[in-house]
């Protein structure tokens, strides 16, 4: 996991948004990216310790009338608001002007 950690998240990009269900659910987005870089699995220890980081246990389910097909997709889950602390690097950036 660690490797696995180090690779995938060393950097990253995030785009906020919105959400909304009217009828169906709407997303909209912003102009500020977040660009982070620089993880270290320590931090994502740290964080999971304070209770930052939560695990989500998702499963995908395809064919269910035919031959179900199930695939899991969990996940380790933080709120936006306490990303800046998985990473050494963080910055916003505006997207409008490139």
């Amino acid at each position: 996991m660690l490797l696995h950690w180090n690779r995938k998240h060393n950097q990253a990009c995030y785009v906020p948004s919105i959400s909304q269900t009217v009828n169906e659910r709407q997303y909209r987005y912003g102009n500020n990216v977040i660009l982070e870089t620089g993880t270290d699995f320590q931090l994502f220890l740290v964080q999971m310790a304070a209770g930052n980081i939560y695990y989500d246990p998702g499963i995908k389910m395809e064919n269910a009338s035919i031959k179900p097909k199930i695939k899991k997709r969990s996940q380790f889950r933080i709120k936006s608001q306490n990303l800046p602390s998985l990473y050494k690097v963080n910055e916003v950036l505006d997207i409008r002007g490139l």
